[in-house]
């Protein structure tokens, strides 16, 4: 499903992907012949089910699979296909990719103080003596006024929220052209989830990246994403500016229904399991408007208004 023609060399264009994990019975197909481009400048929430493939789609991208998994496709980024090999891209992870991780208690070092937490990001850029103002002024721009002081703590001295924000600063500090994040706001209390959408709000109205977003928190994706990529037992299935407000895909407004402020519509039947080898659409056995085609083939991509859906009911 690519839906630019025309593609900067900072957008990551993803054609024919799979990955497959084996398993004692076969593979589970993860991720199956997803091709899309995420548009470098523009926040884009990936959304589905939990196991639809998501995370794995973005683990793909960053090049952090585990070495047994079987895959094949392109992502192409800055004339390279970063699939195969992303160490031909120099500083590929801090200054070209950079990941937003979901627990700040697990993601930082609980026996280093937060600046030389701050220095092995910059080193691995390159960065080999860190100014203590840069660092400062990030954390400032993070709503932490007394950075200074941040900088000599260590982690378990700081408030949850406070951890956060360094995190957020940690994420940008070599500047990266995108800033991944999955699920960062899994597992987070009420306060801890507005402190997150504080930063990533900031960060979307400051800086000049593009951003992936891999959530179930829907409301976050509304707020924050400008394209919203829909995924399905493995596949897209749905991807466009306006998914969550004009769905047109019959997963996705099942999915949409299915949320309290909609009334709680139950999703009739449940998603096929990993290794289930479906011919067709892997919606129709839940699909209320499913054809006998769909049990046979499977959907074009086909472009509905400023979306592109995979569904015969647009072909």
């Amino acid at each position: 499903m690519v839906t630019h023609n025309q593609l900067s060399t900072t957008d990551i264009a993803i054609k024919n992907l799979y990955v497959s994990f084996p398993v004692k019975t076969g593979l589970v197909q993860a991720v199956d012949n997803i091709s899309v481009t995420f548009k470098h400048g523009q926040i884009t929430g990936i959304i589905g089910e939990s196991g639809c493939g998501k995370s794995v789609l973005g683990q793909a991208i960053l090049g952090i699979l585990p070495e047994y998994v079987q895959r094949c496709g392109q992502i192409l980024y800055r004339d390279a296909n970063i699939f195969a090999d992303n160490t031909v891209i120099p500083n590929f992870y801090g200054q070209e990719f950079a990941l937003i991780p979901q627990n700040p208690g697990e993601a930082l070092n609980p026996l280093r103080k937060t600046g030389k937490q701050f220095n092995d990001i910059l080193l691995t850029a390159g960065i080999n003596d860190p100014d203590d103002n840069y660092k400062i002024s990030l954390l400032q721009f993070f709503g932490l006024a007394d950075g200074r002081r941040v900088l000599a703590a260590y982690p378990h001295e700081l408030s949850g929220g406070m951890l956060q924000r360094v995190l957020g600063a940690m994420s940008i500090c070599c500047g990266p052209a995108w800033l991944v994040a999955d699920e960062p706001t899994k597992g987070l209390d009420e306060t801890a989830c507005a402190v997150v959408y504080e930063n990533l709000g900031k960060i979307k109205t400051k800086k000049d990246l593009g951003m992936l977003v891999i959530t179930h928190d829907l409301q976050l994706a509304r707020s924050l994403c400008d394209t919203i990529a829909v995924m399905y037992a493995g596949q897209l299935v749905e991807y466009g500016p306006h998914v969550l407000n004009a769905p047109k895909h019959p997963y996705t407004q099942a999915f949409l229904a299915a949320l309290p402020e909609n009334g709680f519509q139950p999703l009739t039947g449940l998603p096929p399991a990993p290794q289930d080898n479906l011919q067709g659409c892997r919606f129709a056995p839940r699909c209320k408007s499913s054809m006998t085609l769909c049990h046979k083939e499977a959907p074009p991509a086909c472009t509905v208004g400023t979306a592109e859906v995979r569904c015969f009911l647009y072909a």
